[in-house]
């Protein structure tokens, strides 16, 4: 006797293509992309109304039902690929400015006034496809330790809303960008361009700011994505305990540039910058006799000539969205 057949998350695909018009999917050939998993969704609860005078059956039981309101989004948790990353980083910043030719320098900059929306359609089986419209940005993060396998992205998302179909709406899809992933142990974590010692793990979190707002003269979805918040950058370091370096910075106020590199070699390299990032002051928690550890948390800032955060894309992709 055979075994049973399941859905498998390695049959699946993840198709994505930028929005002319929020909320709608665009038509034509979208982009075929590798991910580790997508947590995509729209859900929407069942209400109470709980009216009073209406005839029933009995007074116990529950009665008629309200409409509710819809909710969309989720995470992509994506590989961080030479190729491909910089697609996700256009929807995390918008368009880079991208300068020379074969060899290419995309730059990315935080604090844009408007971000793009993307359409994600994600197929889980054969014949199922769920397409995932006004797909816009909210964070970004980076783990980062001396870890076995590749080095992964999260990106939270929010949207608009989620159609099921019995067929692609992603048209032709073309092929994924070549797949070139960094190793989860190749980053290297600097302050003033001096890497950091005996860290043990690092994450970093950039929020956009973006939240999502009703409008009551419209259906129960969102009727528009805004950044209506400051942007902003944020982390922690996890060191081995070697010194009071990180306190005395806190105390003093001092900031740093910080920067985390994935380099390849020299036309080919993922580079984050933060020009002023100031760390509070942590203390040194001892919680037996083993080593010691200290985690510090930092917060960033722009300054008066640059952006809080720039990421610096080189590899031979000719544009981004």
């Amino acid at each position: 006797m055979a075994t049973a057949s399941i859905a498998l998350g390695q049959l699946s695909d993840l198709l994505f293509k930028v929005e002319s018009a929020y909320g709608t999917a665009p038509a034509g050939n979208f982009q075929k992309a590798h991910f580790y998993k997508a947590n995509l969704r729209e859900t929407k609860p069942l209400e109470n109304d709980p009216i009073i005078g209406n005839a029933y059956e009995n007074f116990r039981d529950q009665a008629a039902f309200a409409p509710a309101l819809s909710e969309h989004g989720g995470s992509l948790e994506l590989p961080l690929c030479l190729n491909q990353i910089g697609d996700w980083l256009s929807l995390v910043f918008g368009a880079p400015v991208t300068t020379g030719s074969t060899n290419y320098t995309h730059t990315f900059k935080s604090g844009s006034l408007t971000l793009p929306s993307y359409a994600v359609e994600i197929k889980p089986i054969a014949g199922d496809y769920r397409m995932h419209t006004g797909l816009a940005a909210r964070s970004m993060t980076l783990d980062l330790a001396d870890a076995a396998g590749m080095q992964r992205m999260m990106i939270d998302v929010l949207g608009y809303g989620e159609a099921l179909a019995g067929s692609t709406g992603g048209g032709t899809p073309t092929a994924p960008r070549t797949y070139a992933p960094f190793k989860a142990t190749g980053a290297a974590v600097k302050l003033d361009s001096v890497a950091v010692g005996t860290l043990l793990s690092a994450r970093f979190t950039y929020e956009t700011g973006l939240t999502q707002d009703r409008y009551i003269d419209t259906s129960d979805k969102f009727g528009a994505a805004v950044l209506a918040e400051q942007a902003q950058l944020t982390g922690e370091l996890r060191v081995r305990y070697a010194g009071s370096t990180y306190d005395a910075l806190a105390v003093a106020e001092t900031e740093k540039t910080l920067g985390i590199e994935f380099v390849v070699g020299a036309n080919n390299s993922l580079i984050l910058t933060s020009p002023a990032v100031r760390f509070a002051r942590a203390g040194v928690p001892i919680e037996g006799p083993g080593g010691i550890e200290q985690t510090i948390s930092f917060r960033a800032r722009q300054t008066a000539a640059t952006p809080m955060l720039t990421a610096t894309l080189k590899n031979q992709v000719a544009t981004y969205p």
